[in-house]
């Protein structure tokens, strides 16, 4: 099982086992202004990456921890030894988390996540 980190440099925390593989989507930028004869200009800039993380069965403390990467609103260190030991600066764009429906004493929760390489 590939140990995934994510943080502030030098305070990444270990992420709970996610729930499904991660996919690396490769997102280019690409912005088309209207010039002043009505033509269109065609602007490329460099790809980032994204992924797509979603969390299953998660302790209240292993929530808290997402929780509390998402309030931190700042550039985070990210590494998915699935895809590269490499590590990425991300910012969390999209966070969702909700009780699991389930008979066990002890609430366990689902929460997902997306990061977006910055730079």
């Amino acid at each position: 099982m590939a140990i995934r980190k994510l943080g502030p440099a030098g305070s990444e925390i270990t992420l709970p086992r996610i729930a499904i593989a991660l996919p690396v989507a490769v997102r280019k930028k690409v912005e088309t202004p209207e010039m002043s004869d009505g033509s269109l200009m065609a602007a490329f800039f460099k790809g980032h990456k994204a992924w797509e993380i979603t969390f299953r069965k998660l302790t209240k403390v292993q929530l808290d921890d997402l929780i509390y990467l998402r309030s931190l609103n700042q550039v985070l260190r990210w590494q998915n030894p699935d895809e590269s030991y490499a590590w990425y600066d991300v910012a969390i764009t999209d966070f969702n988390y909700n009780t699991l429906d389930s008979n066990s004493p002890t609430e366990y929760y689902f929460a997902s996540m997306s990061l977006e390489e910055i730079g």
